[in-house]
């Protein structure tokens, strides 16, 4: 039996998606599990940029990409795993995110991810984001397909 070595978490995010700063949001992937299919990763809001206000608030596409961007960091680790390039993710839809909170420009924030379906190359993970105290920011399903590599 050939013994798998999985690469060793953390790992800085720009390792395991496409996007690049100012884009990049997530900043590493701490953690990953298969049973339950799940992970966790983290990130500092920007201190400005297109998800911040003219006021300074953050805005609510903040937490949509952010867990849209956990969940690539989740499936370009998953491909390093396997041993395959990464293919194509795309975001095909959103469904019930709710913004209980909010966060402040330099918050440094957690993005816990569960895999609730699967069927092919269409995925949904269920993502929510917390401030360091614990409180739920926002919460909601991101549904993804990924093209086969």
């Amino acid at each position: 039996m050939i013994d798998m070595v999985f690469p060793e978490l953390p790992l800085p995010a720009e390792q395991l998606v496409p996007q690049r700063p100012p884009m990049l949001l997530v900043g590493q992937l701490l953690r990953r599990a298969r049973e339950p299919d799940e992970a966790l990763a983290e990130a500092d809001v920007p201190l400005d940029g297109i998800f911040i206000d003219p006021n300074g608030q953050v805005l609510p596409e903040y937490f949509v990409e952010l867990v849209a961007q956990a969940m690539a960091a989740v499936n370009g680790y998953d491909s390093l795993v396997e041993g395959a390039s990464g293919g194509k993710g795309f975001l095909v839809g959103i469904d019930g995110f709710t913004w209980p909170g909010t966060a402040s420009p330099g918050d440094h924030l957690r993005v816990e991810i569960t895999k609730v379906y699967e069927f092919g190359p269409v995925s949904v993970m269920h993502g929510i984001v917390l401030n360091d105290q614990g409180f739920v920011l926002a919460s909601g399903d991101i549904k993804a397909w990924e093209e086969p590599s």
